[in-house]
């Protein structure tokens, strides 16, 4: 097998462990952990790359082990999240409502849904036992919109020190805080400063 075809079943075989890492974590609605850029090098202007370049940043592709790659764990962790979530269909079956409502909902940003093959797609950390988060939609109207998916998926999901709590030593999720009934103000000021 030639080097370059052999390389890129390696990459796939890896990229699926990958997938199946972060499948199993989002269907248990824990964090992605997925370490990912803001942008591609390409993206950037020659004076940008020189400003990362003064303070020790590099543009150039990851050489490490292909585990630890940040492009192959983001592609990994984005196929689960669209995997795991649910259609517009199913989330209407789930809310017991019409599509029509769980689709006038997305628009209203009361539920969070990403546009996949011209369908959205909801991620399952905004739901419980057949209803959305208490105070989801305050939450996700302080959200910035235009966020990337796996950044929402992973602030819903991931312990902030903010969110204190007896029994929580690096304090709770935004999702589990509100699943506990506690102060929905609390998570939408987070979520007004998320970057």
């Amino acid at each position: 097998m030639p080097g370059e075809v052999r390389d890129e079943w390696k990459d796939r075989e890896i990229t699926e462990h990958l997938y199946q890492q972060a499948r199993h974590r989002l269907l248990a609605n824990e964090p992605l952990l997925a370490q990912r850029s803001k942008q591609a090098a390409q993206a950037l202007s020659a004076g940008e790359v020189r400003a990362l370049q003064a303070v020790g940043l590099s543009t150039m592709p990851f050489a490490g082990e292909k585990t630890r790659d940040p492009l192959l764990r983001s592609i990994g962790d984005y196929m689960a999240l669209l995997e795991t979530s649910l259609t517009t269909a199913q989330a209407a079956k789930h809310l017991k409502v019409d599509v029509s409502r769980v689709r006038q909902r997305l628009r209203e940003r009361s539920l969070y849904g990403i546009e996949y093959e011209r369908e959205h797609r909801l991620p399952r950390f905004q739901f419980e036992r057949g209803r959305a988060l208490p105070g989801l939609a305050d939450v996700l109207a302080a959200l910035p919109a235009g966020l990337n998916p796996l950044d929402v998926a992973e602030w819903f999901l991931s312990p902030h020190p903010d969110l204190e709590a007896p029994g929580h030593d690096e304090g709770m999720s935004p999702r589990q805080w509100l699943l506990a009934g506690r102060s929905i103000a609390a998570v939408t000021a987070l979520a007004k400063l998320f970057e």
